[in-house]
């Protein structure tokens, strides 16, 4: 009878440790999300302080100019979408499209942008999904579903505050 309670109370602890877990790397995946939309947004902020406009893409963001070793943003965002812990990344551009204007490497420049997290497979640890545009603000909707401009709070929409560093 004591071992039987003992093999309960040993799978009970193992159930509890994996619920721990589980809930842990839903919130790393989320924070990853997060993380990943905020050195976006840097990035762009960054970008239209170079070029007067918005990067098209996570490809164009991430290419560093000539005589330069490194992007806006680190290689790992490159490809436009990026799968990063769970979460496929991505950057697009709003009308209207571009401006006249190009970066350092003659790529074309927009006027606005959105990039977004939404969860590959939402029972994998990643539930909400999130987005950032030229405001700098991240957005998150409970559904799963990308949040598309313009932005505004509704029962599954709501705002989580800004990108950029608080100063």
């Amino acid at each position: 009878m004591a071992r039987i309670i003992v093999s309960g109370l040993v799978v009970a602890a193992v159930i509890a440790v994996t619920q721990i877990r589980v809930n842990r790397s839903e919130g790393n995946a989320e924070a990853t999300a997060i993380g990943t939309l905020r050195a976006i947004s840097s990035a762009q902020a960054a970008y239209v302080g170079l070029y007067g406009g918005y990067a098209r893409s996570l490809r164009v963001l991430s290419a560093p100019c000539a005589g330069s070793s490194a992007g806006m943003v680190s290689p790992d965002l490159g490809n436009d979408p990026t799968v990063k812990n769970g979460y496929e990344i991505r950057l697009r551009v709003m009308p209207p499209f571009e401006s006249d204007r190009r970066d350092c490497n003659g790529q074309p420049i927009a006027s606005t942008y959105v990039a977004t997290a939404v969860p590959v497979e939402r029972h994998q640890g990643a539930t909400n999904a999130f987005a950032v545009d030229q405001t700098q603000v991240i957005w998150s909707d409970d559904t799963g579903v990308a949040p598309t401009p313009p932005f505004h709070e509704t029962r599954t929409l709501r705002q989580l505050g800004s990108a950029s560093p608080r100063r």
